[in-house]
């Protein structure tokens, strides 16, 4: 008896990695970027013209749209919609930053330098996206 005692308290360590296995394999596939599908998602794309803006929201622990593009002097407004708090950072140094938006909280920059700038979170690096100032 206390030999299948001894058993089942090495079995509960072993479930559990397992199970912690599973969930982040889980949130791996579902957080990863759609890139492995070959074609962008509906929306992941978007063109504003001169003196236009634009709205980016963080949703999902993902920038919607994925790509923007924009004329040189253009508004970009960023929301984050998610509980969890984000940034949206450009990764040239310097180039833009919203700082910390919590939920519900927006940012908006004016982008005048032309130029591709791809930006992350900085709390969540694998969120990624692209402003391409025209």
């Amino acid at each position: 008896m206390q030999k299948l005692l001894n058993d089942r308290r090495l079995l509960l360590p072993v479930v559990l990695t397992a199970v912690v296995i599973a969930i982040g394999s889980l949130l791996i596939v579902l957080l990863s970027d759609d890139a492995s599908s070959g074609s962008p998602g509906a929306g992941s794309v978007s063109q504003v013209g001169a003196g236009g803006a634009v709205r980016i929201d963080i949703t999902d622990f993902k920038f919607k749209p994925e790509t923007v593009t924009v004329t040189a002097g253009a508004k970009v407004t960023w929301v984050n919609n998610d509980a969890a708090p984000h940034t949206a950072t450009a990764t040239a140094r310097g180039a833009f930053d919203t700082g910390t938006l919590r939920k519900g909280d927006h940012k908006t920059l004016k982008l005048k330098t032309p130029g591709t700038y791809a930006y992350i979170c900085q709390f969540h690096p694998f969120m990624k996206a692209t402003v391409i100032v025209q």
